[in-house]
């Protein structure tokens, strides 16, 4: 069973580039790369990984990668992952 999140959260999604691959669950080889070391905030999630690839969520932060995404967001809130 694959992760349902609202319509109104995926079309504030609006600059996603990687065709909401978080969705579909353990099919996304790049998903470990968004693993959520903790949450702050709206939209704001620490990453465990210090690797940055192509996705327009992810933001330098010192020595740290944050993810902005709101679909990102409300799986963490929701399923815990």
């Amino acid at each position: 069973m694959g992760i349902v999140i609202s319509d109104q959260i995926l079309n504030e999604t609006k600059k996603c580039t990687r065709e909401f691959s978080c969705l579909k669950t353990g099919r996304d080889k790049e998903q470990k790369n968004c693993e959520v070391l903790d949450a702050n905030g709206k939209n704001v999630l620490f990453l465990k990984t210090k690797r940055i690839f192509d996705c327009p969520y992810q933001v330098s932060f010192g020595e740290s990668l944050i993810c902005t995404c709101p679909t990102r967001f409300a799986i963490h809130e929701k399923y815990g992952k």
